[in-house]
């Protein structure tokens, strides 16, 4: 199943590559989007590429009630994006573009989501574009474990999207 989703910020691209790095900013990110408990990892390497990992702890009930019973009152999830290196030469470095990928990962479940995701800059602002795949190899029942992924990331990601802007509007 694929979804996508996009967000203009208000804020220039080095700002908003800043923001997406920090640690402290992570850690509200997760928690904007219902976790309840989250640990955060932010990585960075000396080219200007970054690692982000986030593992948290959702309530179970933003999930259909007949998986609850396989997962408890709550879920384990991870959610991993890495950032490249911003580019030399080319056409992208000439836009100052930052590209990366995401994953999204349930352990001990069949579902999981992958994709690219994206920072553009656009007037004054940065243009944020994800964009990816959601696959649950289970039969007869892998296609609503997808949309139910899919719900729940479409569900999160305005509300981390909105922390973000709170985030760079405070800076």
């Amino acid at each position: 199943m694929r979804i996508s989703h996009e967000h203009r910020f208000a804020a220039p691209l080095a700002d908003v590559v800043a923001m997406m790095g920090d640690e402290g900013f992570a850690a509200i990110r997760a928690r904007a989007s219902g976790a309840q408990d989250c640990d955060v990892l932010v990585d960075h390497d000396e080219d200007g590429s970054f690692t982000v990992v986030m593992r948290r702890t959702v309530p179970a009930n933003a999930i259909p009630a007949e998986f609850r019973s396989f997962v408890g009152s709550s879920i384990a999830v991870r959610y991993t994006e890495v950032w490249s290196a911003p580019e030399l030469s080319g056409e992208r470095a000439d836009r100052g573009d930052r590209e990366g990928t995401f994953a999204l990962e349930i352990p001990g479940t069949p579902g999981h989501a992958r994709g690219a995701v994206v920072l553009r800059p656009d007037g004054d602002g940065t243009a944020f574009g994800l964009a990816g795949d959601v696959q649950a190899s289970v039969p007869l029942v892998g296609a609503m474990v997808e949309r139910t992924i899919a719900s729940a990331i479409e569900n999160a990601l305005p509300a981390e999207l909105a922390a973000a802007d709170a985030w760079l509007a405070a800076r």
